[in-house]
């Protein structure tokens, strides 16, 4: 749990860090790379948590792919509708997802044990006491893109939950539209996060360097 929540915030530490105002009177915005370094780089739990939750995300996608190829994608637009049925059906079964992580995530691993069953309980009630706390946010930005992906990775959580192979054959997965797309929202913000601190590991190598020592020429 704790790994799933560092890493949700993490990815938002890095989207802050991206697109940043640097100067609210010129209304300047760019990246903040000592943001970056100070609230996710210098703390490899972190970054390796990042990772997982993205990995943990991933593989409910991919677990859930049959129903999400099947999922019906509404935007009111028809030529919109095939467009992003085509894109969904693109990222389920990208030749060089399946091939390079067939299994990016064994949450059986999770669920091992006799306190197995008592152990998905108090992670659901964990994340129905976070969605509530989010109520509280003053933001209302905030407030709704915070609630949307903590309603993503809960999404996440439930089909790992509930796709359980030969265990819930006659209990097939059901998503409302909300958790669809708060879903794919996650992993697409999870995603850019990644990349943008695989982009950024020079210039943030360059700054453990100097941490480490100061008095260092670059």
């Amino acid at each position: 749990m704790y790994k799933l929540i560092s890493g949700l915030h993490s990815s938002i530490s890095v989207h802050i860090a991206s697109d940043y105002l640097l100067d609210a009177f010129a209304n300047l915005w760019g990246q903040n790379l000592e943001l970056l370094y100070d609230r996710v780089w210098k703390h490899p739990d972190h970054v390796r948590n990042l990772y997982f939750v993205y990995l943990f995300v991933l593989r409910a996608v991919t677990k859930a792919a049959d129903y999400l190829e099947q999922a019906e994608y509404n935007t009111g637009n028809p030529i919109e509708d095939l467009k992003t049925q085509s894109l969904v059906r693109q990222l389920l079964y990208n030749p060089k997802l399946l091939s390079a992580c067939p299994v990016p995530f064994d949450e059986a691993k999770l669920w091992q044990g006799e306190n197995g069953p008592e152990l998905k309980q108090q992670i659901q009630k964990q994340f129905r006491n976070i969605s509530a706390v989010m109520n509280c946010v003053g933001c209302e930005k905030c407030r709704l893109w915070g609630k949307l992906q903590v309603n993503g990775l809960a999404t996440a959580l439930k089909i790992l939950f509930s796709v359980d192979g030969e265990n819930n054959q006659n209990q097939p997965l059901q998503l409302q539209r909300n958790e669809v797309i708060a879903l794919f929202n996650l992993l697409n913000r999870l995603s850019e996060s990644i990349k943008f601190v695989h982009d950024m590991e020079p210039l943030m190598e360059k700054m453990e360097r100097h941490d480490s020592n100061p008095t260092a020429t670059s």
